[in-house]
């Protein structure tokens, strides 16, 4: 639940951010890549690129809980993108047994 919130955060930041009419109509291109993977347990990794070159990668894991009486899926990702003001924005994220942590550096601390 926690990567979705921190994933649909990012999607809403980068799709309020203001645009001219080029860079929307990049926007409303379709992915130019897109890798996805996923096996029997739940675990994944994916990775995709847009036209306006936002690239998007994340995997999910099973890691033991420290009791060792079950599996916690770990989720690590990454974002980034060019913002109208020409500047790359980089966020990392991850999701896991120690709590949700996302840093970039245009996110104060």
């Amino acid at each position: 639940m926690n990567q979705f919130v921190v994933v649909a955060c990012l999607v809403a930041a980068v799709a309020a951010a203001p645009s001219s009419p080029q860079v929307a109509a990049r926007r409303a291109l379709p992915a130019l890549q897109h890798e996805e993977v996923h096996d029997e347990f739940g675990q994944y990794a994916l990775r995709y690129v847009t036209a306006e070159g936002t690239v998007v990668s994340e995997r999910g894991r099973l890691v033991p809980t420290p009791g060792g009486n079950g599996y916690v899926l770990v989720v690590e990702g990454e974002t980034s993108y060019v913002g109208d003001d020409g500047k790359t924005y980089v966020t990392k994220y991850s999701a896991g047994l120690d709590g949700t942590h996302v840093e970039g550096a245009h996110i104060p601390q």
